[in-house]
């Protein structure tokens, strides 16, 4: 299986179209049962991720704040698909304030040692990205600023220890401010991004300096619980489903894939993960992106983040 890449325009690495994703539902495997850590491997979580990569995933995406690095790290060894075929990204946890609450860095020093944990539970010698996961950085989550934490991000490159860096959920203001400073500008910002919170102004400005916008959540619009029963796009979406034989999170991901943005993904259902790459086998004519996205801008939903996007 070919899988499309994206191209980085520093390095001129090319990154698997789509990721699959370790957070969300997978890290509260972690969280909610005290037995595991992020030093202990979830059997269960190992299986997942590596029927990932069985059913054709090339690009692993973990982070810190996920506590699943351990478990991606053992899928890589156990799907014996050799390093050099596969993209890891992996995120610093700076600390976060979700719903009012204050959540400390588990490495408060900054990205370099965090880095350096991370290649040692998921026994790799480089991760191909890693990214700044958030912009909270408060004296009372961690003790780098960004600036500072972007100097140990240069710092991890220069050293060899990862072969690009990014950040996520940075918005225009955060990313100026690396950008001002920066030795090496960042490749990458993943964020949320589905057709009910396009981001134009944060993906523009990506755009025009040249760095590669992911998202995560893209099938957000799909769940009822989060956006409602009666959400605007459930007609077209249906529709289109219908009119290009693909169901309806393929043609939420093509959208997204089309948009010029790279989606991650997840699931625990093999079937849903083998065929995640239909995504690929079909283009949407204009008429109906353009009628996609118009209906998508009608309607506003975040689900992560509120606290520092939403705070005007």
């Amino acid at each position: 299986m070919s899988i499309p890449t994206f191209t980085l325009s520093r390095t001129g690495d090319k990154i698997p179209a789509v990721g699959f994703g370790s957070g969300t539902k997978h890290k509260f495997e972690k969280l909610n049962k005290p037995e595991y850590n992020m030093q202990t491997v979830n059997p269960n979580l190992v299986t997942i991720f590596t029927n990932a990569i069985d059913n054709g995933f090339r690009h692993m995406d973990t982070a810190e704040a996920y506590l699943t690095r351990v478990d991606v790290g053992q899928a890589i060894k156990d799907s014996g698909v050799d390093r050099s075929k596969l993209w890891v990204t992996d995120k610093y946890d700076q600390g976060w304030i979700i719903n009012g609450k204050l959540y400390r860095s588990n490495t408060p020093s900054g990205p370099y040692e965090s880095l350096k944990k991370g290649l040692k539970h998921m026994n790799l010698e480089y991760v191909d990205l890693f990214l700044i996961h958030g912009p909270y950085f408060l004296k009372a989550t961690c003790h780098v600023t960004v600036e500072h934490a972007w100097r140990q991000m240069e710092a991890l490159l220069e050293e060899g220890l990862v072969r690009n860096i990014g950040v996520s959920n940075f918005d225009v203001p955060l990313l100026q401010k690396v950008l001002k400073m920066c030795k090496y500008k960042p490749q990458v910002n993943q964020i949320e991004y589905h057709l009910y919170l396009q981001e134009e102004k944060i993906v523009d400005f990506c755009r025009e300096n040249d760095i590669l916008v992911e998202g995560f959540a893209p099938l957000t619009p799909l769940f009822a619980d989060k956006v409602g029963e009666d959400a605007p796009l459930n007609p077209i979406v249906k529709e289109l489903s219908g009119k290009y034989h693909v169901e309806p999170n393929h043609l939420l991901l093509r959208w997204v894939y089309q948009s010029g943005v790279l989606p991650i993904t997840t699931s625990s259902n093999v079937e849903r993960m083998r065929s995640t790459f239909k995504m690929f086998d079909f283009e949407i004519e204009p008429e109906d992106f353009e009628r996609l996205k118009k209906i998508g801008q009608s309607f506003h939903y975040r689900g992560f983040f509120r606290d520092y996007f939403e705070k005007e």
